[in-house]
């Protein structure tokens, strides 16, 4: 029986052939045969619809696993209602999709099947399984859309740093309160460009919608458009009035203003510029308001009687400019325009675009007699162009008085005096009179003389001429002419009625279409071109259709033909795709303009006979290597298979023969070929030997060969895999990779437990590969079984560096225990096995240990530190300090788990940081302080106090002692055990809120206490004042807080109970020290007291300690203390502290005031006198 072909000249008459085919076969009531993949696409194609009609959901699961990818999109996209319709709910469900399906699909059907599912799917709680599913939480966020909005509600924080706009704003269509999440979970500066999105929401309840923007304290306000602000203004008018200082930068003025009533313009004005006055005033929103281009729309909705006499009295009148704002009263109508003025700094002539023209005229020509300077004469008399409005009586006036007053300025200066007034006057409803004044203007800028270097500048005015001189029916000077260079005059049109437009358009296109001569030469086709292109640019923007040009038209079909007669490189690709709908005027001619895809297909829709008519022009299409054809040659082969399609074939195989264009034509034949003919094709090419003999090598065939194995996956279907594998050995591989990867990841599951192992068996060059894909489709029980015996039987290092890199990942993504600890045995035997010259990506890897499951990181941590201990000692010179750089990033991760870290292993550690680093100096640790750290928690992990102190008498006091011992030691000249050891008392004092609090560990009161006797015992004072000072202070701190943190309080109430007891005794101490010692040592006080202040994070709480020190007023250090302690935080924070340091500017001392002003005022304090 004869292939199935469809009847028809065109496309469309071949798909109502095939429409009228299906229609038959419908009501023929015959049911659908099992579906077998044949060669003839319209067979498949009309089984797959014919079942989908009768909803034969066998058939359709079997297309699913077919394999063609023309099919499974053709089922997907006819059956939806398997999606939709609730009685399949028992297939498209998560467990069903997943376990029957998934593993029978390749990838890409599967992935399509996904995405059908994922757009038509109406069952929320179906849609929550799929979601729920998912193991990435980029894929399961694809399904949030579709769940339920409580569902939505609960999920969404996960997915805030990964949530793209358009799903954000999908959600915020299911429920509302995404808005209200987000805004509070995402960074400031991303939370207006979020409200922006959701700006939709505000039509459906404005008052919620601002009630979230105003949580947030930030400021990042979205932009409202004229639409929202109506609604806003509607709505909720009040409450934008009352907060204008939070809106004004994000509301639509000129549409805000629309909703105030007269008599509430000054009032508002007045409110707004008080605020900015406001020293405690929040928001800067205001900062660019008080300029004319937002006032202007303020100042319009007064009466026009008063909108001058209003600006006049504020910004004009030196009245208000030069009252003494002291004397004043608050509240009256002086008082407010006075503080309006000050914050308004537009100049004040500008103002005068409210007052009528004489008013103006008579006063800015005042102002301009006082001998101003050039540019302000001209910004003040564009003001007086914005009076006159198009009135003819004051245009001639304005012009007379420059002529008469400045026609002796620069010629740049009436060159924009000239432009302003073109832009701001319609010159075509000049009279004679207002023309022969402003071409007195022109004569002065001599436009009308010959082209000189500078003409350039006065385009607007030529072209002004030009446009003036057509519509009065005169001649275009020729230097005028000549100055000339095209353009549309699209703008000018906008000022021109019907009639003037036609001769201004005739004009323009007799001047480009005389320019257009015969072609004879190359650079004449070029010239042309451009013309025709100018032409083009003159159609479509004086709105004019191309059919209506037959002089046009007809050039553009001359260049077509000179162009093929000669083989000319210039492209009419520009003069072809200028406007679409003008293209069906160059059908015939499409080819040649525009060889590409989408022309042949356009030819298909409607003359496909083009194609042959236009062969040599087609030939050379097919033959390039950087055009792709692909949905060309598809449409060929699923509707003209006995026709053109074969004609296509015919040609690529024909082109074979030929030593080049072999990257095209194998592309062509593996998309228009059946499956069998491919497979036909790759059997004709495949190498008989792995390796190429260079010397005896054919050129032709090589090359077709090359692009064979390169390009064979595009075939549809794919060949099966052991096409490829003809071609992935030896010499070949390197072309085969990107065929065996597409191929190999495009198997189903099925095919994938069956044609992995081959690639497994292979050399290691193909081996690597199988087990990226193995790593891709396999499950993890496989997985483990395959690395293993991959791992046991390989001794090459590329590829146990793969299988350990893919086994760590499988090991830090799981996220069931069980199947944790089985991935962890199998790294820990590769641990285990592993030598000290392996590839270096496996030791960078297994320093990761963050990324491992929590339940096997402790073990996973302590099995790679002792390996990579015994590293460092084996390795080459220049590959040391790499190395223990990384175990002592694995010894300080230990802090993280400390109470998993077995105790033994810990004190093993330390002993060894102590011995080599911390008094021995030998650096094997990298940073001293990445260990002490370690130390801390170590002694800080306690759940009771009788291990508490075994690990401070087993670990703290012996290096305490040691260190006593040492004191005086250098090295290098400093003191480098005192340092180490205030670095571990300073961690210790940190500790307190970021370990012990945090982790909420046993309060180290006991302990703490005992440090400070033993410090203070074994040190003198003299030398370690700071460290004795600090610890003293920590100690305290530790034990005001032991009673708020034995009430479960967080660190911040913590503080906040403590401070005031707190500052009273740092007070005591100060008075101490200065009695015991002297009044200068409040200095040193004050920089241990800042130091432990750090643990003090909220700055209220950090004041209330700050002004203890100035409860007794006599005591003048404790004013001086609270100077250096609060004076950083001061230059950075004034209006917090400003309570604190006005009551310390307010002490009657000489000494107090000479630092209280240094500190506050030093503006000077880097100039040099």
């Amino acid at each position: 029986m004869a292939p199935l072909d469809l009847e028809g000249g065109t496309l469309g008459q071949r798909h109502e052939h095939y429409n009228k085919l299906l229609k038959e076969a419908i009501s023929s009531g015959q049911p659908v045969a099992a579906f077998t993949l044949g060669d003839n696409d319209i067979e498949n194609l009309l089984k797959i619809d014919q079942a989908c009609h009768a909803r034969d959901v066998d058939f359709i699961v079997s297309v699913f696993k077919c394999g063609d990818m023309l099919c499974v999109s053709r089922a997907l996209a006819r059956s939806p209602w398997l999606v939709t319709d609730p009685q399949y709910a028992n297939i498209i469900n998560s467990n069903y999709v997943h376990t029957e399906l998934f593993p029978y699909m390749n990838t890409k059907a599967f992935i399509k099947l996904i995405k059908q599912i994922r757009l038509n799917i109406q069952d929320e709680v179906r849609a929550e399984q799929f979601y729920l599913y998912e193991k990435k939480d980029t894929d399961a966020l694809k399904w949030l859309p579709k769940c339920s909005a409580s569902f939505i509600e609960a999920n969404i924080e996960k997915h805030i740093n990964n949530l793209k706009i358009r799903t954000y704003k999908r959600l915020c269509e299911k429920t509302d309160k995404i808005f209200e999440i987000v805004l509070e979970k995402t960074y400031y500066y991303e939370r207006a460009r979020y409200a922006q999105v959701a700006m939709f929401l505000l039509k459906a309840d404005v008052d919620k919608f601002l009630d979230v923007i105003e949580k947030d304290r930030s400021n990042y306000i979205p932009k409202f458009n004229d639409k929202g602000t109506t609604l806003i203004m509607k709505k909720s008018p009040k409450r934008v009035i009352d907060k204008f200082d939070r809106y004004a930068s994000s509301i639509h003025v000129p549409t805000f203003c629309k909703y105030l009533k007269a008599d509430e313009i000054k009032p508002f004005l007045y409110a707004q510029a008080k605020k900015d006055n406001d020293s405690n005033y929040e928001y800067y929103n205001l900062r660019n308001f008080f300029r004319y281009d937002t006032l202007k729309y303020f100042v319009k909705k007064l009466p026009k009687n008063e909108q001058f006499e209003f600006v006049k009295k504020i910004f004009i009148d030196k009245e208000i400019a030069d009252a003494d704002e002291e004397k004043l009263v608050a509240g009256t109508e002086q008082y407010n325009m006075r503080k309006l003025y000050v914050l308004v700094r537009t100049p004040s002539y500008i103002w005068y675009r409210f007052a009528d023209f004489e008013r103006a005229f008579q006063d800015i020509t005042e102002i301009i007699s006082k001998d101003l300077d050039n540019h302000n004469i001209v910004s003040m008399l564009t003001v007086l162009m914005s009076c006159a409005e198009n009135n003819l009586q004051h245009i001639q006036k304005l012009i007379q008085y420059y002529l008469d007053k400045h026609r002796t300025l620069q010629s740049h200066y009436t060159l924009k005096f000239t432009t302003d007034l073109l832009d701001r006057t319609n010159i075509y409803q000049y009279d004679e009179k207002t023309w022969n004044l402003i071409n007195e203007l022109f004569k002065i800028l001599k436009i009308y003389d010959e082209p000189d270097n500078v003409w350039s500048n006065t385009v607007a005015i030529i072209e002004s001429v030009v446009v003036y001189k057509i519509l009065h029916d005169q001649i275009v000077p020729e230097n005028i002419q000549k100055k000339f260079s095209f353009k549309t005059l699209k703008e000018h049109g906008k000022k021109l009625n019907k009639e003037q437009k036609e001769k201004v358009f005739r004009y323009l296109y007799e001047f480009l279409i005389n320019k257009c001569k015969p072609i004879t030469t190359e650079q004449e086709f070029g010239d042309t071109i451009t013309i025709l292109s100018q032409i083009f640019e003159l159609l479509r923007d004086w709105k004019k259709e191309l059919t209506d040009f037959t002089l046009v038209t007809d050039k553009i079909k001359e260049c077509v033909k000179v162009k093929s007669e000669n083989s000319w490189k210039g492209s009419l690709l520009q003069l072809y795709k200028f406007k679409k709908s003008w293209q069906r005027h160059m059908f015939e001619e499409s080819v040649i303009m525009n060889p590409c895809e989408e022309v042949c297909l356009n030819a298909l829709k409607h003359d496909p006979l083009l194609l042959e008519r236009q062969s040599n022009d087609v030939q050379s299409l097919r033959c390039n290597d950087a055009v792709s054809l692909r949905r060309l040659l598809a449409k060929l082969r699923i509707y003209w298979p006995q026709s053109l399609a074969t004609q296509w074939v015919d040609a690529y195989m024909e082109n074979l023969n030929k030593t080049d264009g072999h990257k095209a034509t194998i592309r062509g034949l593996c998309t228009s070929l059946s499956q069998k003919q491919v497979l036909e094709l790759i059997d004709k090419y495949k190498p008989n030997q792995a390796k190429i003999d260079w010397s005896a090598v054919d050129d032709r065939i090589l090359s077709i060969q090359r692009f064979i194995a390169k390009n064979m996956h595009i075939a549809r279907p794919q060949p099966v895999p052991e096409s490829i594998l003809f071609f992935a050995r030896g010499d070949y591989l390197q072309y085969a990779l990107p065929s065996l990867l597409a191929i190999f990841y495009n198997l189903s599951i099925m095919e994938s437990k069956k044609y992995i192992p081959k690639l497994l068996d292979a050399p290691v060059s193909v081996q690597k590969h199988g087990i990226r894909l193995a790593y891709k489709k396999l499950d993890h029980e496989t997985l483990k079984k395959i690395f293993f015996d991959c791992w046991k039987a390989s001794k090459n290092v590329s590829i146990r560096a793969i299988i350990f890199q893919f086994t760590f990942e499988l090991l830090c993504n799981q996220k069931d225990s069980g199947n944790a600890v089985g991935l962890w045995e199998l790294t820990e035997l590769f641990i285990d096995n592993l030598t000290f010259e392996e590839d270096k990506k496996i030791y960078e890897l297994m320093s990761r240990v963050e990324q491992v499951p929590r339940h096997v990181r402790a073990k996973y941590l302590v099995k790679t530190y002792d390996f990579m201990k015994k590293l460092t000692q084996k390795v080459k010179e220049e590959d040391r300090d790499n190395y223990k750089r990384l175990t002592a990033q694995l010894a300080e991760y230990s802090r993280q788990i400390m109470e998993d870290i077995p105790p033994e292993f810990i004190k093993d550690l330390i002993q060894e940081f102590v011995d080599k680093d911390f008094f021995g100096f030998e650096d094997n640790f990298g940073s001293v302080h990445g260990i002490i750290s370690v130390i801390s928690a170590y002694i800080l992990t306690a759940k009771n106090e009788n291990l508490q102190a075994e690990k401070y008498e087993k670990v703290f006091v012996p290096i305490m002692k040691r260190a006593f011992e040492k004191w005086s030691e250098k090295k290098d000249g400093s003191f480098i055990i005192r340092s180490n050891f205030q670095c571990l008392l300073s961690q210790l004092s940190d500790d307190l809120r970021d370990f012990v609090v945090e982790n909420k560990l046993l309060w180290p009161i006991k302990m703490f206490l005992d440090i400070k006797r033993e410090l203070e015992k074994s040190i003198s004072i003299s030398e370690n004042y700071m460290m004795l000072t600090k610890w003293k202070l920590t100690a305290t701190i530790a034990q005001l807080a032991e009673k708020p943190y034995s009430e479960d309080k967080n660190w911040a109430d913590i503080t906040a109970e403590i401070a005031p007891e707190f500052g009273k005794i740092c007070l005591d101490y100060l008075k101490e020290d200065v009695k015991t010692h002297f009044p200068c040592i409040y200095r040193l006080y004050s920089k241990a007291l800042n130091t432990q202040l750090q643990l003090i994070s909220e700055e209220s709480n950090k004041i209330i300690i700050y002004k203890c020190f100035l409860a007794e007023n006599d005591f003048i250090e404790g004013y001086l203390t609270a100077i250096e302690t609060s004076k950083d935080a001061y230059s950075y924070n004034k209006d917090t502290y400003a309570d604190l340091w006005n009551q310390i500017s307010e002490h009657p001392s000489v000494e107090i005031k000479m630092h209280y002003y240094y500190n506050s005022k030093n503006d000077y304090d880097g100039c040099c006198y």
